[in-house]
């Protein structure tokens, strides 16, 4: 699984492990012939996706001619 590239923005996150949780993630890396750091990414996105239900999401405003339509007139 490849780290996606081009227009998706990302930032740099720093995480202190203890030895014993490296060495598990770096097993498992090392299993799947993949850097740790992408193997951190996946359990950081199924983490996300798992939990991602339980978080309130921000409402964004809509924009344009669908947003002055009302629930009426889109249906």
């Amino acid at each position: 699984m490849a780290r996606p590239r081009g227009r998706i923005k990302t930032a740099r996150v720093t995480v202190n492990l203890d030895d014993r949780a490296y060495s598990a993630l770096q097993t498992i890396a090392d299993h799947e012939d993949a850097p740790v750091a992408q193997i951190a990414r996946r359990a950081i996105m199924d983490f996300l996706v798992r939990e991602g239900s339980r978080v309130q999401q921000p409402v964004l405003p809509l924009r344009g001619s669908f947003a002055r339509q009302s629930a009426e007139e889109r249906r």
